[in-house]
């Protein structure tokens, strides 16, 4: 009977030092998770700094992109104008030019695109100048 109790004492103290090293493993295993979770959960709001930073700077050059786009558009337009005006202008500059170099109205018309209106006009001008 002593015996039985001595081997059920020894089995017993032999499974309570097995349950009592695997808790503590269990404790080291959950304590390296804990670790590693919080080095994420810093990770984590890294990350977030840094996202709301490019955020941000996008939006900064968002609008600087914007800027830059209306500043372009204003540049186009003004150059179609001079280009217009230009052009609009050079045909009676070159018209008036053949006038008083005795070009007659068909050549006018010819030359510089002008209706025989125009041509006819330009001529009478010049003349009436001179």
């Amino acid at each position: 009977m002593v015996l039985s109790l001595l081997i059920v004492t020894t089995v017993f103290a032999c499974v309570l030092f097995y349950q009592i090293y695997a808790l503590q493993g269990v404790r080291r295993t959950r304590a390296a998770q804990n670790e590693k979770q919080q080095e994420l959960q810093r990770r984590i709001q890294s990350l977030e700094q840094e996202i709301g930073v490019l955020c941000s700077a996008s939006v900064g050059a968002g609008d600087h992109i914007l800027k830059l786009e209306q500043q372009v558009k204003r540049i186009i337009e003004r150059q179609e104008r001079m280009e217009l005006r230009t052009t609009g202008d050079r045909p009676y500059t070159q018209a008036n030019q053949l006038v008083n170099k005795g070009a007659d109205i068909e050549e006018l018309m010819d030359s510089c695109g002008l209706t025989r209106g125009e041509a006819e006009l330009l001529v009478m001008m010049q003349r009436g100048a001179a």
